[in-house]
């Protein structure tokens, strides 16, 4: 079984995810720390810098297509980058290879995360105030079909810990 998190940056997708894991006793896969180990340890940013969004969403596409057909693991977690669903291809093989949590958070609440760690995130890094406001909302509302699309579970994280969250997780699953 492949359970994999999704949903817009900022929203808690990794640190679930390792928590997640870490209570299940299994392996954690985060796909954009997987991509960076296939390039030497380049950064998720400057491959963004090196080869542009769209090489990087090939190469995405190629090493989630590779992670989910040679997996070994009885339970897997895969933490998926924010962008990781605007493929088509990469959509259906979420939705027909795993189990898809999507994390869901308000703009508001994505706002605030994205005010603090905007610096480690190529595609906000130089946007401030009103701009990253309206780049977030453009970028969320371009995602989201996808998000929702391969959702199996989708869970409302506003407000919620980690510990609350995981505990709604393991309920479901």
């Amino acid at each position: 079984m492949i359970i994999s998190l999704t949903g817009f940056m900022g929203v808690g997708k990794s640190t679930v995810a390792s928590s997640l894991s870490k209570h299940l006793y299994c392996k954690l896969t985060d796909l954009d720390r997987h991509i960076e180990e296939l390039n030497n340890g380049l950064s998720i940013e400057s491959l963004f810098k090196i080869m542009g969004e769209e090489e990087f969403r090939k190469q995405e596409e190629q090493a989630l297509e590779n992670l989910l057909f040679h997996n070994q693991e009885k339970v897997l977690v895969l933490s998926l980058g924010g962008g990781a669903l605007i493929s088509k291809k990469n959509r259906e093989l979420i939705k027909n290879k795993t189990y898809c949590i999507y994390l869901k958070a308000s703009l508001d609440t994505l706002l605030e995360r994205l005010e603090k760690s905007r610096k480690q995130r190529p595609l906000v890094k130089n946007d401030e105030g009103m701009y990253l406001s309206e780049k977030i909302a453009t970028l969320f509302k371009e995602r989201e079909e996808g998000y929702e699309y391969c959702a199996s579970l989708t869970l409302d994280v506003n407000n919620l810990s980690v510990k609350e969250i995981l505990i709604k997780i393991l309920e479901k699953i």
